[in-house]
């Protein structure tokens, strides 16, 4: 039987401090084998390899209680599983770092240019044609069909599609998950658009004058090498359609699926 440790033995085995040994028992990640004569905390050297494997999860930010799963769970598939998302998290945050990093090295600010991560959301697509700025109708038409079936309206949007003088887009509207659409007509599309890091730009022109905030947004884009991953979206909100930003996707999140 090897030779139990102190608590200030294990620590300089093991390189991790006594107040983060005594952290990660109060935290259940890791008991000492037992206590000696004098009521002191001891270790034993196969506790070695695990304090080194909790010490190292902590460092790379997983949280504790998935730390506590994973040493509870005894079949190594799952194991494997519970790293591979983990690694997958870990990726996603470093996406964002780095987006972070660009976006402030590119003084976007004195462009009046933003980042914002937008949450996943269903979008109900339906199709429509219309002059440049003369959506509003449309938006209004079919918001009222969804107000008649009792459906809630967290944002609308307009894709566009083709067009100069008249314009082909697709209009919008986040709803709710799980929310039934069968009763509606003509949908073009039900899309389930995955949580996503935009470059964002709040437009305040007249809305006759869209075109000028795509090719700034689109130039802003091109100078800094940034890649959509998506086409730009207008985002408005307010019950006069007067609140509008401009989205380009950059990031996305998750995968996009059609629901």
């Amino acid at each position: 039987m090897s030779k139990l440790m102190t608590i200030q033995d294990f620590s300089d085995r093991t390189g991790i401090s006594k107040s983060a040994l005594r952290y990660y028992e109060s935290k259940n990640l890791l008991h000492p084998a037992g206590r000696n004569s004098s009521g002191y905390r001891v270790y034993s050297e196969n506790q070695v390899p695990i304090i080194k494997l909790v010490s190292s999860l902590r460092l790379a930010d997983v949280p504790i209680k998935d730390i506590q799963a994973y040493l509870k769970e005894n079949d190594e598939n799952r194991r494997r599983n519970m790293m591979d998302d983990w690694i997958e998290l870990i990726k996603k945050r470093l996406d964002i770092l780095n987006l972070s990093l660009r976006y402030l090295e590119s003084n976007s600010m004195n462009d009046q240019i933003y980042l914002i991560e937008k949450a996943d959301e269903n979008i109900i697509w339906f199709s429509a044609e219309s002059e440049t700025g003369r959506f509003r109708e449309h938006f209004i038409k079919r918001g009222k069909e969804l107000e008649k079936l009792n459906i809630p309206i967290k944002s609308c949007y307009l894709k566009y599609l083709s067009g100069k003088d008249l314009i082909k887009a697709n209009i919008g509207f986040g709803v709710p998950f799980g929310i039934q659409t069968s009763e509606l007509s003509d949908v073009e599309l039900v899309e389930h658009l995955a949580s996503c890091v935009y470059i964002a730009l709040s437009f305040h022109a007249p809305i006759s004058e869209i075109q000028n905030g795509y090719w700034k947004l689109i130039n802003y884009a091109n100078e800094h090498k940034w890649i959509p991953a998506g086409p730009i979206l207008e985002w408005y909100r307010g019950d006069d359609f007067s609140d509008l930003d401009l989205l380009m996707p950059v990031t996305k999140l998750e995968k996009e699926r059609i629901v």
